[in-house]
């Protein structure tokens, strides 16, 4: 009887070990994928792109109700700063929610007519809209996809 006791008591507190070590790797693989905007911005600097914060005009263009930081974003190199290119950084509470905003982005602009073209990153609970002169030939698109690679 007693060991039969002991055997459910050390039953009971490997099942309980090995639920917490398992709760405790989702918890890092949800970690892995939660970035900030601070992260973003090194890693643009990475790839010596200059980021400039810029206000907001017009509409407020929010996704799954997330407001972006939005920057003008060129190459240090760049000699002509009049004219800027913009990046929209969205940061979702998780990576679902961010695959959400990207259907509600891509439904938004399905019958757009668009003057400057969106190019979008994403990675983990960060959604990236660059927004090029270009659509053939986005200046800035290398660099920015190797930005978000380092994340």
């Amino acid at each position: 009887m007693m060991k039969s006791k002991l055997g459910i008591i050390i039953l009971i507190c490997m099942i309980a070990l090995f639920g917490c070590s398992k709760d405790k790797n989702v918890k890092e693989n949800v970690k892995e994928n939660e970035y900030s905007v601070q992260d973003a911005i090194n890693a643009f600097e990475s790839q010596n792109l200059k980021l400039v914060p810029f206000g907001m005009t017009g509409t407020i263009p929010t996704l799954n109700n997330v407001i972006p930081e939005m920057n003008s974003v060129e190459d240090v190199a760049t000699v002509d700063h009049s004219d800027p290119e913009f990046v929209y950084f969205y940061i979702f509470n998780t990576e679902a929610s961010r695959k959400s905003g990207v259907k509600e982005f891509n439904k938004e602009m399905k019958n757009a007519k668009f003057t400057t073209y969106p190019f979008l990153y994403e990675k983990g609970n960060i959604l990236t809209i660059y927004w090029a002169k270009s659509k053939e030939k986005p200046l800035l698109n290398e660099q920015i996809k190797s930005a978000i690679e380092k994340l």
